[in-house]
This record gives structure tokens, sequence and C-alpha cells, in this order.
């Protein structure tokens, strides 16, 4: 096994990749394992941030745990944010993989936006309406950020305790490590301790595992980390990152269904695709509807199956 048990829950579940780490991921995991069983003690993230720092030189560590990163030229201006605003989520996670220099950035799937203040302005309508439409007719609006340690501290996994705006990139430094490391794990926030019962919701569990099927496609070696023995998620949690999916490739829907199945989240079949489409079926129509990224063809198949 590569990942010594790291996890900040009590009885989880892991998956291991397909491929094995490099030696560079296997010591970061190492050291993220360290930091977090240690609960973040001098020694441990003294060695974290030295690793970081021998990868990315120009990386500053702030108040012990928040690493400051450039994010390359051009990267953030091309995504057309107003002057003081940023990404969370998969562009703030493109943005600190090339910061590193772990791999050139992707295109992100979608753009989740947010802003430093205290309160809501007008110009965050406009904003949100423009650089994410379609998340927008659903309900998504920036994000007021007003205090970045406690914004970075409450995020769902690890690797999302980041934000990139202002041409900076913030992060936690276990948010570097397994980026670093890709290891897919909840925060301290959601993944509970020996006295607080994990907090990890069926949105964020489903999650993990579409970023594994993602990662696993495009020959990454991720490993997923800390799923709770006792996880449940409703049929729109399941619809919605089916969907996200797809919006990858079919066979990215199939891998994310395939480690479902390993992880016991999904009863195991010969074909989930159509099995599960065929479940999901009652969400598909209307204004709203959960699944419109789904080719046509694969809900023909999964009806007259």
């Amino acid at each position: 096994m590569w990942i010594l048990g790291s996890t900040l829950s009590i009885s989880q579940r892991s998956l291991l990749p397909e491929i094995p780490p490099s030696p560079l991921q296997q010591r970061a995991q190492e050291l993220a394992h360290q930091l977090i069983q240690s609960y973040a003690s001098r020694p441990a993230i003294s060695a974290a941030v030295d690793f970081i720092k021998g990868i990315s030189p120009a990386a500053e560590i702030t108040n012990g745990q928040l690493l400051r990163v450039a994010a390359p030229s051009g990267l953030l201006d091309g995504l057309g944010l107003p002057v003081g605003y940023g990404v969370k989520g998969g562009a703030a996670r493109e943005a600190l993989s090339a910061a590193l220099g772990i791999r050139a950035p992707r295109p992100p799937r979608d753009i989740d936006v947010v802003r430093w203040g205290t309160h809501r302005i007008a110009e965050d309508e406009s904003v949100a309406r423009r650089l994410m439409p379609r998340d927008f007719q659903h309900g998504a609006r920036v994000e007021v950020i007003r205090d970045l340690e406690g914004y970075i501290s409450t995020r769902d996994l690890t690797i999302n305790e980041v934000v990139a705006t202002d041409g900076t990139v913030a992060a936690s430094v276990t948010c570097a490590l397994d980026s670093i490391g890709q290891v897919l794990r909840p925060s301290r926030y959601r993944g509970g301790t020996l006295h607080r019962k994990p907090g990890l919701f069926g949105q964020s569990i489903l999650k993990m595992v579409r970023l594994y099927a993602e990662g696993s496609c495009a020959g990454e070696s991720w490993t997923i980390a800390g799923i709770p023995e006792e996880a449940s998620f409703s049929d729109f949690d399941l619809a919605v990152h089916l969907n996200k999916a797809f919006q990858r490739g079919k066979p990215v829907a199939e891998r994310f269904l395939h480690a479902c199945s390993l992880l016991s989240l999904l009863a195991a079949c010969d074909d989930p695709v159509q099995a599960t489409l065929r479940d999901l079926e009652h969400l598909r129509h209307g204004e709203r509807s959960l699944l419109p990224d789904v080719p046509a063809e694969e809900w023909h198949r999964a009806l007259q199956g």
C-alpha cells in the first residue's frame, strides 16, 4: 500500500491508483501523512515546507501553513476576471499545479468565481452571469471571501484548500502536498477526528470519485483516502457528478461508476452506465435537467436495454 493509512477520519476506505506513484509523489504522500497525523507539529511543517520550496523556490509560507505562490503569467488573465475577482475549485487547482510546476494547466471544466470583500456588490451579478453562465442558471453566484485563512480551513477536500486571485495562488501546505502526491481526501474540517465523527457529504464523496476517474483517464495516479465506512448520497448527487463525468467523455463516466462500485457506493453490474442511467432517468427532464450532457445514444441504449 503506497499511502501509510493517512486519513482524517476514524474508519475509512481507500482506493489505490492503477499506476504506481512516482518517488516525488510518494515523498509528498509521506509528508502529508506526517503533517496530518502529527496535527501539524513544527518538525512536520518544516519538512513539508522544505520539500515544497525545493519544487517551487518562489513559494512563500506564511503563518506556518499558508502557502503563496505567483500564478504563471497570463493564466488567470485568460479567464477574463475583473480586478479583485478570483477563482476557487478546479480553476484554482489548475493554477496551483502550474505554479508548482507539477504539470501544464488544463482548461477547467467550469469556473467558480470568488471576490475579496465583506458583502455582495452589484457587479457580482453580472460577473457571475458572464463567467459561469450555466451554473448561474442553477443558482451559482460569486462567493465573497472575508477571511483567507477561514475560507481555506473550511473546504471539503484538502486539494480544494486553494484560491487564486490577483496573480497569486494561496493554498494550505496540505493542499500543496496532496496536489503533488495526487491524493484525494477529506479536509480536517470534514474528515473528523478521534472526538468528532466525519462530516463528509454525499456530494464531496462523489466529487472525490469523479476526480479520481478524471485523473485515471488522463494517465495520472490519484489515490482516494478517507471515504467513511458509512456513506450516503442522493440520486440528485449522483446525477450531478455523472453528468460532470460525461462532460469529460464516456470513458470518464465509465471509470467514475466503476470506482463507485469498487468502494461499494453502487452495486456492481455488467453495464453500470446503462443501469445507472435507467435509475436516474426521472432526473433528465425539464428546464433544470440534471443530465443534459449525457449523449442521446446513451439514453437510447439504457432505456431500450
